[in-house]
Protein backbone atom coordinates (compact mmCIF):
# COMPACT_ATOMS: atom_id res chain seq x y z
CA UNK A 1 0.00 0.00 0.00
CA UNK A 2 2.84 2.36 0.89
CA UNK A 3 4.28 1.79 -2.42
CA UNK A 4 1.40 2.71 -4.24
CA UNK A 5 1.01 6.14 -2.27
CA UNK A 6 4.39 7.13 -3.01
CA UNK A 7 4.14 6.47 -6.71
CA UNK A 8 0.60 8.25 -6.75
CA UNK A 9 1.82 11.63 -4.87
CA UNK A 10 4.68 11.01 -7.47
CA UNK A 11 2.42 11.22 -10.56
CA UNK A 12 0.56 14.42 -8.58
CA UNK A 13 3.54 15.82 -8.99
CA UNK A 14 4.57 15.46 -12.57
CA UNK A 15 1.32 17.52 -13.74
CA UNK A 16 0.71 21.17 -12.84
CA UNK A 17 3.18 21.47 -9.35
CA UNK A 18 5.99 23.60 -8.23
CA UNK A 19 8.40 22.10 -6.38
CA UNK A 20 11.84 21.86 -5.41
CA UNK A 21 13.35 19.99 -8.68
CA UNK A 22 17.19 20.37 -7.96
CA UNK A 23 18.34 17.42 -6.18
CA UNK A 24 20.65 18.60 -3.31
CA UNK A 25 24.16 17.07 -3.45
CA UNK A 26 26.01 16.26 -0.41
CA UNK A 27 29.54 17.11 -1.85
CA UNK A 28 28.07 19.96 -3.52
CA UNK A 29 31.37 22.12 -2.92
CA UNK A 30 33.92 19.65 -4.76
CA UNK A 31 31.99 20.83 -7.91
CA UNK A 32 29.70 23.55 -7.15
CA UNK A 33 29.82 24.13 -10.86
CA UNK A 34 27.03 21.05 -11.02
CA UNK A 35 24.55 24.23 -9.56
CA UNK A 36 26.42 27.45 -10.73
CA UNK A 37 28.16 27.73 -14.09
CA UNK A 38 30.25 30.49 -13.14
CA UNK A 39 32.56 28.17 -10.91
CA UNK A 40 33.83 26.26 -14.05
CA UNK A 41 37.11 26.84 -14.59
CA UNK A 42 37.56 27.43 -10.79
CA UNK A 43 40.80 25.32 -10.86
CA UNK A 44 43.35 25.44 -13.27
CA UNK A 45 43.88 22.52 -15.85
CA UNK A 46 41.27 19.87 -16.17
CA UNK A 47 39.03 18.14 -13.78
CA UNK A 48 36.32 15.64 -14.34
CA UNK A 49 33.71 14.66 -11.40
CA UNK A 50 31.53 11.53 -11.72
CA UNK A 51 28.40 11.57 -8.79
CA UNK A 52 25.60 9.02 -8.14
CA UNK A 53 23.44 10.05 -5.32
CA UNK A 54 20.35 7.53 -4.45
CA UNK A 55 17.88 8.00 -1.65
CA UNK A 56 14.80 5.76 -0.92
CA UNK A 57 15.89 2.48 -2.12
CA UNK A 58 13.08 0.26 -0.58
CA UNK A 59 10.60 1.71 -3.11
CA UNK A 60 11.45 0.56 -6.58
CA UNK A 61 14.77 1.57 -8.10
CA UNK A 62 14.30 4.82 -5.23
CA UNK A 63 15.25 8.31 -6.73
CA UNK A 64 18.29 7.56 -8.73
CA UNK A 65 20.71 10.63 -9.54
CA UNK A 66 23.30 11.01 -11.70
CA UNK A 67 26.13 13.48 -13.39
CA UNK A 68 29.01 13.62 -15.25
CA UNK A 69 30.79 17.54 -14.89
CA UNK A 70 34.23 18.53 -16.77
CA UNK A 71 35.71 21.99 -16.27
CA UNK A 72 39.06 23.43 -18.32
CA UNK A 73 40.66 26.55 -17.69
CA UNK A 74 41.42 28.13 -20.75
CA UNK A 75 44.16 31.27 -20.43
CA UNK A 76 43.36 32.16 -16.86
CA UNK A 77 40.47 33.76 -17.81
CA UNK A 78 37.70 31.57 -19.78
CA UNK A 79 36.22 28.93 -18.10
CA UNK A 80 34.83 25.61 -20.23
CA UNK A 81 32.99 22.74 -18.99
CA UNK A 82 29.89 20.46 -19.84
CA UNK A 83 27.20 18.83 -17.24
CA UNK A 84 25.26 15.70 -18.28
CA UNK A 85 22.89 14.79 -15.80
CA UNK A 86 20.10 12.34 -15.43
CA UNK A 87 17.70 11.12 -12.36
CA UNK A 88 14.62 8.54 -12.85
CA UNK A 89 12.37 9.80 -9.50
CA UNK A 90 8.78 7.13 -10.01
CA UNK A 91 7.60 7.07 -13.46
CA UNK A 92 9.72 10.38 -14.57
CA UNK A 93 13.11 10.42 -15.51
CA UNK A 94 15.06 13.22 -16.87
CA UNK A 95 17.74 14.16 -19.15
CA UNK A 96 20.08 17.14 -19.18
CA UNK A 97 23.28 18.47 -21.03
CA UNK A 98 24.70 21.78 -20.91
CA UNK A 99 27.60 23.77 -22.40
CA UNK A 100 29.04 26.00 -19.74
CA UNK A 101 31.47 29.20 -19.62
CA UNK A 102 32.53 31.54 -17.42
CA UNK A 103 34.18 34.71 -17.17
CA UNK A 104 36.91 35.36 -14.59
CA UNK A 105 38.06 39.49 -13.52
CA UNK A 106 40.71 39.73 -11.04
CA UNK A 107 39.91 42.01 -8.48
CA UNK A 108 43.30 42.33 -6.61
CA UNK A 109 46.22 39.71 -6.25
CA UNK A 110 43.55 37.05 -3.77
CA UNK A 111 40.33 38.39 -5.51
CA UNK A 112 38.22 37.68 -8.13
CA UNK A 113 34.99 37.90 -9.72
CA UNK A 114 33.20 35.27 -12.16
CA UNK A 115 30.05 35.49 -14.05
CA UNK A 116 28.93 32.37 -16.09
CA UNK A 117 26.11 30.37 -17.67
CA UNK A 118 24.91 27.19 -19.06
CA UNK A 119 23.16 26.26 -21.80
CA UNK A 120 21.41 23.49 -23.03
CA UNK A 121 18.78 20.95 -23.27
CA UNK A 122 15.94 18.86 -21.06
CA UNK A 123 14.39 15.52 -21.93
CA UNK A 124 11.78 15.32 -20.30
CA UNK A 125 9.74 11.80 -19.71
CA UNK A 126 6.95 10.29 -17.75
CA UNK A 127 5.98 6.49 -18.23
CA UNK A 128 2.31 6.11 -17.68
CA UNK A 129 2.27 2.73 -17.69
CA UNK A 130 3.95 2.43 -14.39
CA UNK A 131 1.65 4.42 -12.52
CA UNK A 132 -0.54 2.76 -9.92
CA UNK A 133 -3.46 4.99 -8.90
CA UNK A 134 -5.89 4.81 -6.40
CA UNK A 135 -8.54 5.63 -9.70
CA UNK A 136 -8.66 4.07 -12.40
CA UNK A 137 -11.23 6.47 -14.35
CA UNK A 138 -8.37 8.75 -14.00
CA UNK A 139 -8.20 11.36 -17.12
CA UNK A 140 -4.73 11.25 -16.98
CA UNK A 141 -4.63 7.83 -18.48
CA UNK A 142 -5.78 8.85 -21.20
CA UNK A 143 -1.96 9.54 -22.02
CA UNK A 144 -1.45 5.85 -22.36
CA UNK A 145 2.24 5.03 -22.85
CA UNK A 146 5.36 6.72 -22.57
CA UNK A 147 5.45 10.21 -23.73
CA UNK A 148 8.34 13.00 -23.60
CA UNK A 149 9.13 16.60 -23.87
CA UNK A 150 12.92 18.05 -24.97
CA UNK A 151 13.15 22.30 -24.32
CA UNK A 152 15.98 24.33 -24.11
CA UNK A 153 17.19 25.28 -20.66
CA UNK A 154 19.96 28.18 -19.18
CA UNK A 155 21.20 28.39 -15.99
CA UNK A 156 23.35 31.35 -15.07
CA UNK A 157 25.45 32.33 -12.00
CA UNK A 158 27.94 34.55 -10.50
CA UNK A 159 30.72 34.50 -7.43
CA UNK A 160 32.94 36.01 -5.47
CA UNK A 161 36.27 34.60 -4.55
CA UNK A 162 38.86 36.39 -2.23
CA UNK A 163 41.23 35.20 -0.16
CA UNK A 164 39.64 31.81 0.98
CA UNK A 165 36.02 33.22 1.24
CA UNK A 166 33.98 32.49 -1.40
CA UNK A 167 30.35 33.28 -2.39
CA UNK A 168 28.26 32.83 -5.33
CA UNK A 169 24.41 32.99 -6.50
CA UNK A 170 23.03 31.26 -9.54
CA UNK A 171 19.32 30.56 -10.83
CA UNK A 172 19.28 26.99 -12.52
CA UNK A 173 16.29 26.77 -14.89
CA UNK A 174 16.23 30.42 -15.38
CA UNK A 175 13.74 29.98 -18.59
CA UNK A 176 11.04 28.38 -16.53
CA UNK A 177 9.96 26.00 -19.43
CA UNK A 178 6.37 24.78 -19.47
CA UNK A 179 5.44 21.17 -21.13
CA UNK A 180 2.21 20.41 -21.94
CA UNK A 181 1.50 16.30 -21.82
CA UNK A 182 -1.59 14.86 -23.97
CA UNK A 183 -4.17 17.03 -25.13
CA UNK A 184 -5.65 17.98 -21.52
CA UNK A 185 -4.32 21.78 -20.61
CA UNK A 186 -4.23 20.94 -16.98
CA UNK A 187 -1.34 18.24 -17.70
CA UNK A 188 1.84 19.92 -18.02
CA UNK A 189 5.20 20.18 -16.05
CA UNK A 190 7.21 23.16 -15.43
CA UNK A 191 10.95 23.85 -15.04
CA UNK A 192 10.87 26.30 -11.82
CA UNK A 193 13.14 28.76 -11.43
CA UNK A 194 15.45 27.58 -8.81
CA UNK A 195 17.65 30.46 -6.62
CA UNK A 196 20.85 28.89 -4.81
CA UNK A 197 23.46 31.18 -2.62
CA UNK A 198 26.42 29.42 -1.80
CA UNK A 199 28.83 30.43 0.71
CA UNK A 200 32.18 28.76 2.12
CA UNK A 201 35.94 29.56 3.72
CA UNK A 202 38.77 27.32 3.80
CA UNK A 203 41.08 28.18 6.60
CA UNK A 204 44.91 27.08 6.01
CA UNK A 205 45.82 24.99 9.51
CA UNK A 206 49.41 24.85 7.48
CA UNK A 207 51.26 24.17 4.57
CA UNK A 208 54.12 22.28 4.18
CA UNK A 209 56.00 20.39 1.11
CA UNK A 210 54.85 17.35 2.97
CA UNK A 211 51.15 18.02 2.17
CA UNK A 212 48.61 20.83 4.35
CA UNK A 213 46.07 20.88 5.87
CA UNK A 214 42.73 22.77 5.83
CA UNK A 215 39.87 23.37 7.75
CA UNK A 216 36.80 24.43 5.25
CA UNK A 217 32.71 25.56 6.90
CA UNK A 218 30.58 25.18 3.58
CA UNK A 219 26.77 26.20 3.15
CA UNK A 220 24.36 25.90 0.59
CA UNK A 221 20.66 27.44 0.35
CA UNK A 222 18.38 26.84 -1.99
CA UNK A 223 14.86 28.52 -2.90
CA UNK A 224 11.76 27.85 -5.03
CA UNK A 225 8.66 29.59 -5.52
CA UNK A 226 5.46 27.57 -3.10
CA UNK A 227 8.30 24.76 -2.07
CA UNK A 228 9.83 24.78 1.51
CA UNK A 229 13.29 26.71 1.76
CA UNK A 230 16.34 24.22 1.98
CA UNK A 231 19.61 24.29 3.24
CA UNK A 232 22.70 22.59 3.64
CA UNK A 233 25.18 23.20 6.01
CA UNK A 234 28.69 21.60 6.81
CA UNK A 235 32.23 21.45 8.14
CA UNK A 236 35.12 19.49 6.52
CA UNK A 237 38.79 19.01 7.57
CA UNK A 238 40.97 17.94 4.86
CA UNK A 239 44.88 16.86 4.53
CA UNK A 240 45.42 17.56 1.21
CA UNK A 241 47.49 14.24 0.20
CA UNK A 242 45.41 11.46 1.79
CA UNK A 243 41.68 12.69 2.69
CA UNK A 244 38.84 14.73 3.88
CA UNK A 245 36.03 13.93 6.45
CA UNK A 246 33.08 16.26 7.04
CA UNK A 247 29.62 16.04 8.34
CA UNK A 248 26.49 17.99 6.89
CA UNK A 249 23.10 19.05 8.09
CA UNK A 250 19.65 19.34 5.62
CA UNK A 251 17.04 21.25 6.86
CA UNK A 252 14.35 18.90 7.89
CA UNK A 253 15.80 15.88 6.49
CA UNK A 254 18.93 14.34 7.53
CA UNK A 255 22.55 14.45 9.21
CA UNK A 256 24.89 13.36 6.96
CA UNK A 257 28.89 12.33 6.86
CA UNK A 258 31.17 12.77 4.22
CA UNK A 259 34.63 10.62 3.74
CA UNK A 260 36.57 10.94 1.13
CA UNK A 261 40.80 9.57 0.27
CA UNK A 262 43.51 10.87 -2.52
CA UNK A 263 43.05 6.80 -4.13
CA UNK A 264 46.13 7.18 -6.18
CA UNK A 265 47.79 10.69 -7.64
CA UNK A 266 44.95 13.03 -8.90
CA UNK A 267 42.11 10.92 -7.96
CA UNK A 268 39.57 11.25 -5.81
CA UNK A 269 36.96 9.33 -3.98
CA UNK A 270 34.50 10.38 -1.92
CA UNK A 271 31.12 8.75 0.24
CA UNK A 272 28.38 10.20 1.06
CA UNK A 273 25.86 8.66 3.74
CA UNK A 274 22.42 10.56 5.06
CA UNK A 275 20.90 9.53 8.41
CA UNK A 276 17.40 10.58 7.70
CA UNK A 277 15.66 12.72 11.03
CA UNK A 278 12.10 12.86 9.13
CA UNK A 279 8.72 11.44 10.87
CA UNK A 280 8.53 8.81 8.05
CA UNK A 281 12.34 8.16 7.85
CA UNK A 282 11.33 4.62 9.69
CA UNK A 283 9.74 3.97 5.99
CA UNK A 284 13.12 3.70 4.42
CA UNK A 285 15.66 1.26 5.72
CA UNK A 286 17.79 1.38 2.16
CA UNK A 287 21.31 3.37 2.42
CA UNK A 288 20.81 6.87 1.04
CA UNK A 289 24.02 7.14 -0.20
CA UNK A 290 26.07 9.28 -2.43
CA UNK A 291 29.74 7.97 -3.91
CA UNK A 292 32.01 10.85 -5.47
CA UNK A 293 34.70 10.61 -8.49
CA UNK A 294 37.14 13.37 -9.44
CA UNK A 295 40.34 13.19 -11.43
CA UNK A 296 42.49 16.40 -12.24
CA UNK A 297 44.65 16.91 -15.04
CA UNK A 298 47.39 19.66 -13.18
CA UNK A 299 48.36 22.19 -16.21
CA UNK A 300 51.24 22.03 -18.02
CA UNK A 301 53.83 25.29 -17.26
CA UNK A 302 53.05 27.96 -19.40
CA UNK A 303 55.94 27.73 -22.45
CA UNK A 304 57.47 30.84 -24.53
CA UNK A 305 58.91 30.54 -27.85
CA UNK A 306 60.50 34.41 -28.06
CA UNK A 307 63.76 34.30 -29.42
CA UNK A 308 65.15 37.15 -28.09
CA UNK A 309 63.79 36.37 -24.57
CA UNK A 310 65.93 32.90 -25.18
CA UNK A 311 69.07 34.72 -25.75
CA UNK A 312 68.52 36.44 -22.95
CA UNK A 313 68.36 33.49 -20.47
CA UNK A 314 71.17 32.21 -22.51
CA UNK A 315 73.51 35.19 -21.77
CA UNK A 316 72.46 35.12 -18.21
CA UNK A 317 73.18 31.45 -17.64
CA UNK A 318 76.65 32.04 -19.33
CA UNK A 319 77.51 34.31 -16.89
CA UNK A 320 76.40 32.36 -14.27
CA UNK A 321 78.73 29.87 -15.38
CA UNK A 322 81.40 32.81 -15.84
CA UNK A 323 80.56 33.48 -12.24
CA UNK A 324 81.16 30.08 -10.97
CA UNK A 325 84.09 29.57 -12.40
CA UNK A 326 85.55 32.59 -10.46
CA UNK A 327 83.88 30.93 -7.54
CA UNK A 328 85.99 27.49 -7.92
CA UNK A 329 89.26 29.39 -9.64
CA UNK A 330 89.11 31.27 -5.62
CA UNK A 331 88.70 28.19 -3.65
CA UNK A 332 91.46 25.94 -2.15
CA UNK A 333 91.57 22.79 -3.65
CA UNK A 334 92.05 19.92 -6.65
CA UNK A 335 93.07 21.19 -9.76
CA UNK A 336 91.59 18.31 -11.20
CA UNK A 337 88.34 18.10 -9.55
CA UNK A 338 87.94 21.98 -10.12
CA UNK A 339 88.05 21.34 -14.18
CA UNK A 340 85.82 18.55 -14.02
CA UNK A 341 83.59 20.45 -12.33
CA UNK A 342 84.06 23.58 -15.03
CA UNK A 343 83.17 21.27 -17.86
CA UNK A 344 80.20 19.79 -16.29
CA UNK A 345 78.82 23.26 -15.86
CA UNK A 346 79.84 23.84 -19.37
CA UNK A 347 78.38 20.63 -21.15
CA UNK A 348 75.34 21.57 -19.28
CA UNK A 349 74.76 25.88 -21.01
CA UNK A 350 75.57 23.52 -24.45
CA UNK A 351 72.63 21.50 -23.62
CA UNK A 352 70.44 24.57 -22.53
CA UNK A 353 66.87 23.92 -23.86
CA UNK A 354 64.84 26.31 -26.61
CA UNK A 355 62.00 26.24 -24.37
CA UNK A 356 61.95 27.62 -20.70
CA UNK A 357 59.28 27.91 -17.96
CA UNK A 358 58.04 31.52 -16.96
CA UNK A 359 59.38 32.49 -13.77
CA UNK A 360 58.43 35.41 -11.81
CA UNK A 361 61.42 36.96 -10.38
CA UNK A 362 62.36 40.27 -9.22
CA UNK A 363 65.69 40.29 -7.54
CA UNK A 364 68.77 42.21 -8.84
CA UNK A 365 72.04 40.82 -9.91
CA UNK A 366 75.35 41.23 -8.11
CA UNK A 367 78.53 41.43 -10.17
CA UNK A 368 78.95 38.06 -8.65
CA UNK A 369 76.06 36.73 -11.09
CA UNK A 370 74.63 35.65 -7.70
CA UNK A 371 70.98 37.17 -7.40
CA UNK A 372 70.18 39.21 -4.14
CA UNK A 373 67.70 42.14 -2.79
CA UNK A 374 67.90 43.66 0.70
CA UNK A 375 64.11 44.37 1.19
CA UNK A 376 63.89 40.42 0.76
CA UNK A 377 62.16 38.43 3.74
CA UNK A 378 61.95 34.70 3.57
CA UNK A 379 59.60 32.58 5.68
CA UNK A 380 59.36 29.04 5.97
CA UNK A 381 55.43 28.09 5.05
CA UNK A 382 55.43 26.79 8.59
CA UNK A 383 56.08 30.53 9.88
CA UNK A 384 59.14 30.22 10.81
CA UNK A 385 62.18 32.75 9.39
CA UNK A 386 64.64 30.87 6.39
CA UNK A 387 68.08 30.94 7.07
CA UNK A 388 70.73 33.39 5.64
CA UNK A 389 72.97 31.42 2.71
CA UNK A 390 72.78 31.05 -0.44
CA UNK A 391 70.20 29.25 -2.46
CA UNK A 392 69.47 27.47 -5.63
CA UNK A 393 65.39 28.70 -7.09
CA UNK A 394 63.84 26.61 -9.58
CA UNK A 395 60.63 29.40 -10.05
CA UNK A 396 58.98 31.71 -7.98
CA UNK A 397 55.12 31.75 -8.42
CA UNK A 398 51.91 34.14 -7.08
CA UNK A 399 49.99 31.10 -6.68
CA UNK A 400 51.04 27.90 -4.14
CA UNK A 401 49.57 25.41 -6.41
CA UNK A 402 52.18 26.58 -9.08
CA UNK A 403 54.70 26.36 -6.49
CA UNK A 404 53.24 22.81 -5.50
CA UNK A 405 53.14 21.43 -9.02
CA UNK A 406 57.09 22.44 -9.77
CA UNK A 407 58.28 21.00 -5.93
CA UNK A 408 56.28 17.23 -7.11
CA UNK A 409 58.05 17.47 -10.76
CA UNK A 410 61.84 18.13 -9.34
CA UNK A 411 61.45 15.85 -5.75
CA UNK A 412 63.06 13.20 -7.32
CA UNK A 413 66.30 15.06 -8.08
CA UNK A 414 66.39 17.44 -5.17
CA UNK A 415 64.99 15.26 -2.21
CA UNK A 416 66.18 18.55 -0.15
CA UNK A 417 63.64 21.06 -2.02
CA UNK A 418 61.34 22.99 -0.61
CA UNK A 419 58.56 25.69 -0.65
CA UNK A 420 60.16 29.36 0.74
CA UNK A 421 57.57 32.46 0.79
CA UNK A 422 59.17 36.07 0.07
CA UNK A 423 57.17 38.62 2.32
CA UNK A 424 58.23 41.44 0.41
CA UNK A 425 56.42 40.50 -2.63
CA UNK A 426 54.38 37.55 -1.78
CA UNK A 427 55.43 35.22 -3.92
CA UNK A 428 55.92 31.49 -3.38
CA UNK A 429 59.76 30.59 -4.15
CA UNK A 430 60.82 26.92 -5.05
CA UNK A 431 63.94 26.23 -3.64
CA UNK A 432 66.23 23.52 -4.70
CA UNK A 433 69.58 23.57 -2.91
CA UNK A 434 70.74 25.26 0.27
CA UNK A 435 74.01 26.12 1.77
CA UNK A 436 76.03 28.31 3.88
CA UNK A 437 78.97 28.89 1.27
CA UNK A 438 79.99 29.34 -1.97
CA UNK A 439 81.49 26.44 -3.54
CA UNK A 440 81.80 23.09 -5.44
CA UNK A 441 78.22 21.79 -3.59
CA UNK A 442 76.56 24.87 -5.04
CA UNK A 443 78.00 24.71 -8.51
CA UNK A 444 76.95 21.04 -8.29
CA UNK A 445 73.49 21.74 -7.78
CA UNK A 446 73.23 24.53 -10.20
CA UNK A 447 74.79 21.94 -12.91
CA UNK A 448 71.50 19.23 -11.76
CA UNK A 449 69.18 22.06 -11.70
CA UNK A 450 70.28 23.04 -15.56
CA UNK A 451 68.81 19.45 -16.43
CA UNK A 452 65.75 20.19 -15.94
CA UNK A 453 64.05 20.55 -19.04
CA UNK A 454 61.79 23.11 -18.44
CA UNK A 455 62.73 25.45 -15.77
CA UNK A 456 65.16 28.48 -15.64
CA UNK A 457 67.06 28.12 -12.25
CA UNK A 458 69.11 31.12 -10.71
CA UNK A 459 71.38 31.19 -7.20
CA UNK A 460 69.77 34.25 -4.69
CA UNK A 461 72.08 35.23 -1.61
CA UNK A 462 69.82 35.96 0.90
CA UNK A 463 70.35 37.71 4.30
CA UNK A 464 67.67 38.01 6.83
CA UNK A 465 66.76 42.47 7.21
CA UNK A 466 67.75 43.52 10.75
CA UNK A 467 64.54 45.07 11.00
CA UNK A 468 62.64 41.44 11.17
Amino acid sequence: MIKKLVVVVLLGLAFNTQAQQIPMYNEFHIAPRVYNPSYVGFQDGVDVVLVRNQKWGNYDEGFITNYLSASYLLKGKHGLGINLYNDYVGITSKLKAHLLYSYTIKLGDKAFLRAGAGLGVVDNRVDFNQAIVSNPSDPVLSNVGKDRRTMFDMNVGINFEASGFRIGVSVPQVLGTKLVYGDMAGSYYTLERQYLLNTGYTWRISDSTGGGMSLRPEALVMYAVNAPFQYNAGLFFEMDKYFWIGGMYKSDYAIGINLGINLIKNLKIGLAYDYQITPIASLNTSPNAELLLKYTIPPKIQKIQDDGLMDSLMMANQRKLDSLKKVIDKKDGDIEERDVTIKVLEDSLSKWPKEQAVVVKDTVKEDTGVRTNSGDYFIELNGEDTPDGYYVIGGAFAEKKNADALLRKIKSKFPSARIIKNKRNDLYYVMLYYSTKKGEGLAYATYKANQLPDEETWILYYQKPPDK
